[in-house]
C-alpha cells in the first residue's frame, strides 16, 4: 500500500458494514443529546468535555479551538481535562455554535448533517417534524421554493463556518435515477456550487444498468443493490481534491457511503457527507 492509498483509503462494503454492526454511538448533536457538554468537575480542574467518538467532531474541535481530545482511559469515548475558566468558556461557546448539526461516524473523511428529521416529545419519542424536517420534506415533495432557499441558506451557513467544508472547491449530489425528475440533492449541489463558486460534478455520475429499486431495499440489501446499478464517475479526478458530497436525508449512511466509494475511487481526495437531515431512526426500510 503506496502513501496515496493510507492517506485516502477505499471505502469498503467490509469497512462500512463493521462500523454498522460495533454497536458504538454513530451520531451526536450538541444541541440534543450532548447539551450537558462541558461539565463542570472539581478542582484541580474547571471542567471536562465527553464526547462518544472523535472521528468528525475531533477535526472541526482542533481546527476551532487549537485543543486535542484525547481517548477516555476509564470508559470509551474521547474527553479533555478543562484547565481555566477561560478554555471552559472557549469550548462551551463553541459547543453552542453547532447548533442543530449532527455530527456522524462513517467512513467518509467527515459527515455532519445540518439536523434531525423530528422533534422528541415529553416522553422521548418523536412527536413531529423539526423545523429542518419541515423544509426537506417541502423541499423534496415538489419544488417549493421558500423550502428549497431555506435549506439552501442552511446549508451555506454550515459549509462557510465548518473546518474542511469551507476550503473544499468541488461539490456532488448522491445520483438520481437517470428518469427522475425533481430531485432536491441535485437541485441543492447545483445552488450551492453557484452561490460559493465551486466546481459541481453531478454531472459526471453515470449508471451502467438499472439502479432498480435502491430506495426500498433494506438494510442488509442496500449495498448490493448499489453495486448492480453499475454507478461510475468520469474521468476520473486529478490532485485528489476535497469533495462536499450532499444528500438530502442520512439514515443509515449506505447511500452517502457507496457513493463515496465511487468518487474515492475516481480519485477523490477528502469526502466531506453532508445531508440536510439525519433521521429519527439508524435503519434503512428495516
Amino acid at each position: 500500500m503506496d502513501l496515496d492509498d493510507r492517506t485516502y483509503p477505499a471505502i469498503t462494503r467490509e469497512n462500512v458494514e463493521k462500523i454498522l454492526a460495533d454497536g458504538q454511538p454513530r451520531r451526536i448533536c450538541f444541541r440534543t443529546t450532548h447539551a450537558h457538554e462541558p461539565k463542570r468537575s472539581q478542582p484541580p480542574y474547571v471542567g471536562t468535555i465527553n464526547v462518544p467518538f472523535v472521528e468528525t467532531i475531533g477535526p472541526v474541535f482542533k481546527s476551532d479551538l487549537g485543543l486535542e481530545l484525547f481517548p477516555n482511559q476509564n470508559r470509551r469515548g474521547w474527553w479533555r481535562s478543562i484547565k481555566t475558566q477561560e478554555e471552559f468558556d472557549r469550548i462551551a461557546a463553541w459547543v453552542k455554535a453547532q447548533g442543530s448539526r449532527v455530527f456522524l461516524r462513517d467512513c467518509l473523511d467527515m459527515s455532519l448533517a445540518l439536523g434531525i428529521n423530528l422533534e422528541a416529545g415529553p416522553d422521548g419519542q418523536p412527536a413531529g417534524y423539526s423545523r429542518l424536517g419541515e423544509l426537506e420534506a417541502l423541499a423534496k415533495a415538489e419544488p417549493d421554493k421558500d423550502a428549497i432557499g431555506q435549506l439552501q441558506a442552511a446549508f451555506i451557513e454550515t459549509i462557510r463556518a465548518v473546518p474542511h467544508y469551507r476550503e473544499a472547491k468541488h461539490i456532488a449530489a448522491v445520483p438520481p435515477r437517470p428518469d427522475k425528475g425533481h430531485d432536491l440533492p441535485s437541485l441543492l449541489a447545483a445552488r450551492l456550487a453557484d452561490a460559493l463558486g465551486i466546481e459541481n460534478l453531478t454531472g459526471r455520475f453515470r449508471f451502467t444498468a438499472d439502479k432498480g429499486t435502491v430506495k426500498t431495499a433494506r438494510l442488509e440489501e442496500k449495498w448490493a443493490a448499489w453495486e448492480r446499478s453499475g454507478l461510475a464517475f468520469q474521468p476520473a479526478l486529478g490532485d485528489r481534491p476535497a469533495v462536499i458530497l450532499i444528500d438530502d436525508k442520512y439514515q443509515s449512511g449506505i447511500t452517502m457511503q457507496f457513493v463515496a466509494s465511487v468518487l474515492r475511487a475516481a480519485g477523490a481526495g477528502k469526502i466531506l457527507g453532508l445531508a440536510a437531515v439525519k433521521t429519527w431512526r439508524d435503519t434503512d426500510n428495516a
